[in-house]
């Protein structure tokens, strides 16, 4: 993988750089920022949910299914220690999709490698320099 960079742009507001890509991350006005981009706590969402409506919808391509995959998402935060608690996912599939294949559909959702390092916590080395 290749190296992600997060630099201060100004009061709780940062840069972060993949690949020659760039999205600012910010706080709520109520949590110290200035609301003028999501939260990481809202971007870990929501790469749960393109990483799941990716996956699905590549299953619909593959068996014929025409339409497009919508992915909804809502945080639940809990306190002490402060973290996302819980996530509420709601995939709607395209239309004419047989009920009996939802319970593949939902494999292959949970299959996703950020559902999987989700329920399987990765080791995370904090270098202090």
């Amino acid at each position: 993988m290749d190296l992600m960079t997060i630099t201060r742009d100004s009061g709780k507001q940062f840069c972060v750089r993949i690949r020659g890509h760039e999205f600012k991350s910010d706080m709520s006005v109520g949590d110290g920022g200035q609301d003028a981009a999501p939260s990481p706590a809202e971007f870990l969402a929501g790469s749960l949910g393109a990483c799941i409506a990716m996956m699905v919808q590549g299953y619909c391509d593959t068996h014929g299914y025409e339409g497009d995959v919508e992915v909804s998402l809502t945080l639940e935060l809990a306190d002490d220690p402060k973290r996302v608690d819980g996530i509420v996912v709601d995939v709607e599939l395209p239309e004419g999709i047989p009920e009996e294949k939802h319970q593949v559909i939902r494999r292959v959702a949970e299959r996703c490698v950020i559902h999987e390092t989700l329920v399987n916590a990765p080791r995370m080395d904090i270098e202090i320099a």
